[in-house]
């Protein structure tokens, strides 16, 4: 009797001990899965604002150009008779002025993908970036790419800012798998602003 009450208390502390072991893997499980999720969506939500923040350079550069454009329209009135006897003379239609991109000439969109621009959005984009904790200076950042054009293609009707970003974090359970503490996540956000007006 005595034999068998100590196997009993022998299997509950086995089971109860196995259980624990269980309960505490799940745990671990659960927070890595937690925590991967967490800084997925953290590093794309400092991508995309990164991205969005090098539009605002973009976008502000091309309102000082429109608006060139706009005041040298304004400043010379079209009067089709311009008192010259000549009924059949056109005036040249401007487009609204809230179309900024039908504002802009082609020279206007070669400035917008010039040397001095790549650099002023890139710059704008790693500020945005080192303010979301994940710049090109933090030493989990393993990769910081903005991807902006070098050269006018006539032909595009958009023009777009690529931003990508891959981080290092420390994880509980997947280590123990994968021979590492760390897991390397990616983000990457493509943000655009219309340079040519819809047809």
């Amino acid at each position: 009797m005595l034999l068998r009450r100590n196997f009993r208390a022998g299997q509950v502390t086995t089971l109860t001990a196995i259980f624990l072991i269980a309960s505490l893997l799940l745990l671990a499980l659960i927070v890595d899965v937690g925590r991967i999720s967490i800084e997925r969506q953290s590093l794309a939500n400092a991508a995309g604002s990164a991205a969005k923040a090098g539009l605002v350079v973009v976008g502000d550069q091309m309102m000082t150009q429109a608006l060139a454009q706009q005041t040298a329209a304004a400043d010379s009135p079209c009067e089709p008779d311009a008192g010259y006897g000549t009924p059949d003379a056109t005036c040249t239609a401007t487009p609204s002025p809230a179309d900024i991109p039908a504002w802009l000439s082609d020279e206007d969109r070669r400035r917008l993908v010039s040397s001095p621009m790549q650099t002023q959005v890139a710059a704008q984009v790693q500020q945005y970036a080192v303010r979301n904790h994940v710049g090109p200076d933090d030493p989990s950042i393993s990769h910081f790419e903005v991807i902006y054009p070098y050269m006018y293609a006539p032909t595009a009707r958009d023009l777009s800012i690529v931003v990508r970003i891959r981080r290092r974090f420390k994880i509980l359970l997947f280590g123990f798998w994968e021979g590492s503490d760390t897991l390397e996540i990616e983000a990457t956000s493509k943000q655009s602003i219309p340079q040519r007006a819809e047809p």
